[in-house]
């Protein structure tokens, strides 16, 4: 039986340079921004934001984690088409569940309407038991790359997949009853990709535990169940806060959330979109921190006194 692994990637942090004049950063004129109540070294006592924006952009690379995700789940037959497993870095856990393998990231997949899903939904068999597929030619075109949907509509005149029975998930693909029986499948990718679009529904724990400079910083990002048409649709990954932590012990400091709206938005680009509030406590003085992310992977740094 033929077997379609999913593609296995190292999640690291994502340090991206911003050589955008139009970022505003407080950092580089901290002595004017807090002129009213710094003391002490003022560098040292602002390092911990230097910190947590490093922190932050692991949302960017959980977010493109996500989406990927959703694309291969509506891709999944015309990946087998075309000998490819899906794009993510997400390894089955079973019930539905799928993490990354340093735990930062975790999807769980369920039927729209709330009904857990017992099967992988990135395996073609578990909707077509015994696929298997006839691409002469198939493998010139491949050979120049492009999407899923792009290679397959270019092999289609040589392409057949036959299958011999239906899977746990066969019903979500919406084909008819005498496909089924026939074994035989018309390429109307689209048509399948909407099915499962339709019955398909994504939730996501991000779960960030890591040390940048002298910081540690610790925080759960979580998204209820979202139907994937929806997803489809505005290519956002809601970031919801539920905890967060962040110290510094050189200078004996921590941080208080006041605000978060953040959602990761994949229209073209991987970027942020939303602001992050808080106070930082402790060290030679109290300070108030605004990161805004106005739909670009760099935020601008806004920096007050906390009176």
């Amino acid at each position: 039986m033929r077997r379609f692994g999913l593609v296995l990637l190292v999640v690291t942090g994502c340090h991206v340079g911003s050589g955008n004049p139009a970022v505003i950063d407080d950092l580089k004129q901290a002595q004017f921004a807090l002129a009213g109540c710094a003391s002490g070294d003022l560098a040292t006592n602002l390092a911990i934001v230097s910190d947590l924006r490093e922190s932050y952009h692991e949302m960017i690379v959980c977010g493109g984690l996500a989406l990927d995700f959703d694309d291969a789940i509506l891709h999944v037959i015309a990946n087998a088409a075309i000998g490819r497993g899906g794009p993510s870095a997400l390894v089955y856990q079973g019930n539905g569940t799928y993490a990354t393998s340093n735990g930062m990231m975790m999807l769980r997949t369920s039927l729209t309407g709330g009904s857990g899903i017992g099967f992988d939904v990135l395996d073609p068999q578990s909707y077509l038991a015994g696929i298997s597929v006839n691409a002469n030619g198939l493998v010139d075109v491949a050979a120049r790359g492009g999407s899923p949907w792009s290679l397959v509509t270019h092999a289609a005149g040589s392409l057949q997949i036959q299958f011999q029975g239906q899977g746990p998930g066969f019903a979500l693909l919406g084909l008819s009853a005498d496909q089924a029986r026939g074994g035989r499948l018309d390429l109307d990718l689209a048509k399948i990709a909407d099915a499962l679009a339709s019955h398909i529904s994504i939730a996501n724990r991000i779960n960030v535990d890591n040390e940048q400079g002298g910081t540690t910083v610790h925080y759960i990002l979580e998204g209820g169940a979202r139907p994937l048409n929806e997803i489809r649709s505005n290519k956002t990954v809601p970031m919801t806060l539920a905890s967060i932590q962040a110290t510094r012990a050189a200078t004996n400091q921590t941080i208080k959330i006041t605000d978060w709206t953040m959602q990761f938005r994949g229209d073209g680009g991987k970027v942020l979109d939303g602001s992050i509030a808080l106070d930082v406590t402790g060290g030679a003085f109290p300070y108030s921190v605004r990161f805004t992310y106005p739909h670009r992977m760099d935020p601008d740094i806004q920096l007050s006194c906390l009176h």
